[in-house]
């Protein structure tokens, strides 16, 4: 017997000298992939789809598996994702963007049951698969919300007849992935930075002469950080020699000042020297999970059983996840007609999330405030001890006294920055905690009823539960003057699926004809309780009795169920032609009875012409060629409950009386948004499959969009859905897989993935076009026939003589004395350094152009290494992080951090850059222009693995392997600090918890 991975197994007569040919085993290669409500072989398939394996899934280290998608799937974008230990799922597109005011979530499955809650919930040891459905022919089967996408995750099952146990153990670190922009580090640096702004201004306005301007420049950088009416200096940090400047003529810090100051204010010696808020802030964390599974099975029964534990410290100080889940998949054939099935899991967690995490521009926001202080303001207040030395002040409780930039609470001096506010505070006083607990069970019973009939009943049940605790400090900080304060809330979450097929199965002679017909029922509610309270009595019984006023305390709860009808018919042809057939009527909640029901279908053909007889010459190189075609539709409802009808909010009137007022308008004649996907695609593999790939190309054309209409805000609402517009997406797909090197001590593999997609806007409403053709929305222009993000902003036109910022404007559209900006301008008529005279004009779509990812796998022996990139190129982000580094001061006070590129500014001396001039005063120095759209093109090193399996050294032990892993190793874009895969319109990643970086050491055994 001869075999080979791939290959047929031969038997040939043993002789002294043996030669025998082996062939491509179809059934080997021809792999079973999970679709829509069951499993189909890939050369029947005639839709396209992505599946990623176990195999893939165990060289990532993830706690939401979703990261884990980003650059393996083809077609695939996530945005916003958050490195927050727990954190959910950020924005998934898949195809492009299907709609511009309904949610485009694709649909998530979790074995065969809609799945609403945070993939984090389920840990990636416990996936078999995860397939990603991209057209109609793949989707149309969940037809009411299909029309993003849906994402199929199937967990692991009983295998082998053999008892296997699996333990794998890692321990790792948790570090910031993302560089900070490159600004200012240096105190004296920032000084000068700020410095040069008043300089500038007093020599180029007021006419002062150079020694005149270095004295008023001096004077008013240091009020305009944090002036003190004692000392006259405010927030310095430098010691001078008596009588000495801090900038000297030459623009430079004096040599002779010393980091560091003593001075008395109010009877009390304090000492002022900068602190780094970002050393403050960030950590390197503890990142370690165990997972344990048993699996096995006899002639009758299988079953699976796992254990894990993940606990996950953030790289912001006081945030981090634990997580303990269970899960037991047991089957058993009772009887040769019957099979019952029970897959049940559980999981609690507890998520410490970081109190100061908004998307605010303000002390609530911990990174943007972090990333934005100048770096010349104190974290704590250090006073003078009797003994000379330098301590930091304590509060009441006797812990360190921050500073908050209040002159009275602390230096004398009012920090202009965000004063009252800092978060780091914040992070350690105060309690922001989420526990959850999550049971999900299913219930399944299949078997035959005939040799050509056979059925399937599957019973889901999740039901979630989180507590939020929600803790403001008494000590210090907002919340002192209540003397402290509690939030509780409590939300309870039961969804149930229930589906029902029969199929009808049978070949005639070289036709096979599969027939599936199907009904399903979902149903979610949810519950909420919140309770507020202020006044605690200890800050250790953080709970609402202890407090002594009770200010606010809600409940209410939300439903929404989905029923559906569905009949699905698969046909082939001697194994070479297949067609497939799909149907399937929904009804949602979200929609008014009369137009509640909505009908969704598909049909497709594959065609493997390798398999024709024509092809026989190419049988020494050409494996398989496949062609397939479909074409179908799909729905979404996704804009919340309720926009049918007219909507109004319950307040107090009196002690005993609740009076409604009305709240927003309701439609009654909304329904599904459509969208007709086309899909063509080639699969081919060549040379004993060492090449393989596909190329699809597809084409979605949604209609009827759930459009947000606007309407006078007199009638009571700002608006209101209709069902208006109409867009498209086209666009390619390709993935290419090589094998370089196959041999029985050497495997090399390489994967190439990469998409393009556009949008285009077919049909917009006509109220919103009448006027300018367009409308403006959100830094974004809308119009028939063009791009969707399409950025319309102000035209930066370089610097005049003076160093001035020049903005482009039509003069089409200074009718009347009046700048009309809600409409691009077509052409640049001439130049003005104010904003106010200034026209938008459209940029283009700001969407990538390209986007994938590529990996690489090498074995040698019993060493493996393989290692992930994602990439993405073309495409234009508003770097709104930069703008804000790059502005100068507009008012006295300053306090904010700079970008080391201010020193590029346009100078006498410097008249060719395009950076303008770095002067006080000059508010449109920065003004919002396509001057910081910025290339959205990155690469990153996503992951690796290195391993090695060691030898057999007991006979209970099969395998023992230790291995190295990585994720988010190292990110380059257009700018350091720039991360363009937080959205698409600005970069907001400063608003939110930046990804991490891990790196990781590990442990495998099976027995």
């Amino acid at each position: 017997m001869i075999s080979f991975i791939g290959m047929k197994t031969v038997e040939v007569a043993i002789k002294p000298n043996i030669t025998a040919t082996l062939r491509s085993d179809t059934e080997v290669l021809d792999e079973v992939m999970v679709v829509a409500f069951g499993t189909a072989k890939k050369s029947a398939f005639t839709g396209s789809a992505a599946v990623v394996g176990t195999e893939e899934l165990s060289k990532r280290i993830t706690t939401n598996v979703q990261d884990a998608l980003v650059g393996s799937v083809p077609g695939l974008q996530l945005r916003g994702s958050s490195g927050a230990p727990g954190s959910g799922s950020g924005k998934i597109n898949i195809r492009g963007i299907a709609s511009m005011y309904a949610e485009t979530d694709p649909l998530i499955i979790v074995d065969g049951a809609p799945y609403s809650a945070s993939l984090s919930n389920i840990p990636q040891g416990d996936i078999e698969s995860i397939s990603v459905l991209k057209d109609a022919a793949s989707a149309a089967l969940y037809g009411a919300r299909g029309a993003a996408g849906v994402i199929i995750v199937t967990t692991k099952k009983g295998g082998n007849h053999k008892t296997t146990i699996n333990v794998d153990a890692k321990w790792g670190s948790n570090s910031r992935a993302i560089q900070d922009y490159d600004v200012i580090t240096n105190p004296g640096e920032y000084y000068e930075a700020v410095y040069a702004q008043f300089y500038n201004y007093f020599v180029n306005r007021g006419g002062y002469t150079p020694e005149a301007a270095n004295k008023s420049a001096n004077t008013n950088m240091l009020s305009s950080i944090g002036y003190n009416a004692t000392t006259g200096a405010g927030y310095n940090v430098y010691t001078l020699p008596e009588g000495e400047s801090l900038i000297g003529l030459n623009g430079k810090l004096n040599p002779n000042a010393v980091l560091g100051r003593r001075y008395t204010y109010n009877g009390t010696e304090y000492y002022m020297t900068p602190d780094s808020y970002t050393d403050a802030a960030y950590k390197n964390a503890l990142r370690q999970e165990y997972n344990l599974s048993i699996n096995g099975s006899t002639d009758k029964s299988s079953f699976y059983a796992s254990l894990g534990y993940l606990d996950e410290e953030g790289v912001l100080q006081n945030s981090s996840y634990d997580r303990i889940s269970a899960r037991i998949r047991a089957d058993y054939t009772a009887r040769k007609w019957l099979k019952v099935g029970v897959n049940a899991g559980y999981v609690h967690s507890n998520q410490d999330s970081n109190p100061n995490l908004s998307t605010s521009y303000s002390a609530g926001n911990t990174m943007y405030f972090v990333s934005r202080i100048a770096p010349i303001y104190p974290l704590y207040v250090r006073t003078i001890d009797d003994n000379g030395n330098i301590v930091i002040k304590q509060n009441s409780r006797g812990d360190n006294l921050y500073d908050y930039g209040v002159a009275a609470n602390a230096y004398g001096a009012s920090r202009p920055f965000s004063q009252t506010g800092n978060p780091l505070v914040a992070n350690r006083y105060n309690v922001n905690q989420i526990e959850g607990n999550q049971l999900n069970a299913s219930f399944n019973l299949e078997g035959n009823l005939t040799n050509f009939l056979k059925y399937n009943i599957t019973n889901t049940v999740i039901w979630g539960q989180s507590q939020t605790h929600d803790y403001l400090t008494s000590a210090e900080g907002p919340s002192a003057g209540a003397n402290g304060s509690l939030t509780k809330g409590s939300t309870t979450t039961m969804r149930t699926n229930f589906v029902q097929n029969l199929t009808y199965f049978k070949d005639f002679g070289r036709h096979n004809v599969n027939l599936m017909v199907g009904h399903e029922y979902y149903k979610t509610t949810a519950k909420y309780l919140t309770g507020a309270a202020r006044g605690e009595f200890s800050p250790y019984i953080q709970e609402i009795n202890t407090y002594a006023t009770i200010v606010d305390a809600t409940s209410y709860q939300t439903a929404y169920n989905v029923e559906g009808y569905f009949g699905n018919l698969q046909y082939n042809y001697d194994e070479k032609y297949y067609g497939s057939a799909s149907y399937r009527r929904d009804a949602s909640s979200r929609f008014a009875k009369e137009n509640r029901w909505g009908n969704f279908w598909s049909v497709g053909g594959a065609w493997i012409v390798s398999k024709e007889n024509f092809m026989q010459n190419t049988q020494s190189w050409l494996d398989m060629l496949k062609l397939k075609l479909s074409i179908g539709q799909q729905g979404n409802d996704n804009i919340g409950n309720f926009a049918y009808t007219d909507l109004y909010s319950i307040s107090k009137y009196d002690d005993t009386t609740m009076v409604p007022a009305f709240y927003r308008l309701g439609n009654k004649d909304i329904t599904w948004e459509t969208t007709t996907n086309i899909n063509f695609g080639i699969e081919f593999a060549l040379w004993k499959n060492r090449l393989s790939g596909n190329i699809d190309i597809y084409t979605k054309k949604t209609t009827d969009l759930l459009f947000w209409l606007s309407v006078p805000e007199s009638l009571g609402s700002r608006g209101y859905y209709g069902n208006v517009g109409d867009i498209r997406n086209t666009g390619i797909e390709f993935v290419l897989n090589g094998s370089l090197i196959r041999t029985r001590d050497i495997d090399w593999d390489l994967s190439l993935n990469m998409s393009h997609n556009k949008t285009k806007i077919l049909k917009l409403p006509e109220a919103k076009i009448a006027t300018n053709g367009g409308f403006y929305e959100s830094s974004l222009w809308y119009e028939e026939g063009g791009e969707m993000y399409n950025y319309m902003t102000y035209a930066y036109a370089g610097v005049n003589e003076n160093g001035e910022a020049l903005y482009y404007y039509d003069e089409d559209l200074h009718a009347g004395g009046t700048n009309n900006i809600s409409v691009p301008g077509k052409k640049k008529s001439g130049t003005t350094t104010l904003i106010g005279e200034a026209s938008r004009y459209a940029s283009g779509s700001i969407l990538p152009k390209v986007f994938g990812g590529f990996t690489t796998s090498f074995r040698y022996k019993n060493f493996d290494f393989s290692a992930s990139f994602d990439y993405q190129l073309g495409g234009k982000i508003y770097d709104s992080m930069y703008a804000a580094y790059m502005t100068p001061l507009t008012s006295p006070q300053a306090g904010s951090n700079y970008h080391k590129d201010w020193i590029k500014s346009w100078t006498p001396e410097n008249p060719s850059t395009s950076i303008p001039r770095w002067q006080y005063g000059d508010q449109y120095t920065a003004a919002g222009s396509d001057r910081f759209l910025t290339s959205a093109s990155y690469l990153n090193f996503q992951s690796f693995t290195i391993g090695y399996t060691l030898p057999k050294i007991t006979k209970e032990i099969s395998k023992i392997r230790i291995y190295a892993a990585g994720e988010n190793l190292c990110f380059w874009s257009a700018r350091q600090g720039l991360d363009p895969r937080y959205a698409y319109s600005s970069t907001e990643s400063v608003s939110v918890y930046s990804p991490v970086r891990n790196i990781s050491g590990g442990i495998q055994l099976t027995f």
